[in-house]
């Protein structure tokens, strides 16, 4: 009948969701193919910063955003110990705040919106602002003691520098 195709149709979507997310999270935690991934995102760099500026100038205009506002903003939240500016469903970010977690660092999530192409007018003027202070289109961004340390792979990023034991004196 109808509604057995209907019901065996929608158990093997769900099996394959299942399968999928849960090779998500087997990527996700492995903390090598993430960093290799976001070395590779360097290459994407160009479309990034294009596509940043013209989200930003676009819904910036529409929301009536002041970007000196939101550079002052930028300049109130990096006087924190540590903070860090996140998409809430980027893996780079998820792996960025974990390996802060696991170092017991004090530090603030500043989380812009779920994923680039979900922000607002305000954010997407502060992602702008991000990547014309420090040269980097993509997130996560990490600050320490007022400087910036890059995202998670990139900039050096803090897993490298976790890497080269240096991570621990920045965050002390």
């Amino acid at each position: 009948t109808a509604q057995t195709y209907l019901s065996r149709s929608q158990s093997s979507v769900m099996s394959r969701i299942t399968i999928l997310l849960a090779a998500i999270a087997q990527c996700a935690a492995l903390n090598p193919a993430i960093k290799l991934a976001g070395k590779g995102m360097a290459l994407l760099g160009p479309v990034f910063t294009l596509e940043n500026k013209l989200q930003a100038a676009a819904l910036g205009r529409i929301g009536g955003v002041d970007s000196e506002d939101v550079k002052q903003e930028i300049a109130d939240d990096i006087k924190a110990p540590c903070v860090i500016y996140t998409y809430g469903l980027s893996p780079f970010s998820t792996e960025a705040v974990a390996l802060l977690e696991s170092k017991g660092a004090k530090f603030e999530v500043k989380e812009l919106g779920p994923e680039w192409f979900l922000l607002g007018p305000q954010a997407s003027v502060k992602r702008a602002e991000l990547e014309a202070m420090t040269g980097q289109s993509s997130l996560p961004h990490v600050f320490i003691g007022g400087e910036h340390v890059g995202g998670l792979a990139t900039g050096p990023g803090i897993a490298t520098l976790d890497e080269d034991g240096e991570l621990d004196a920045l965050l002390a």
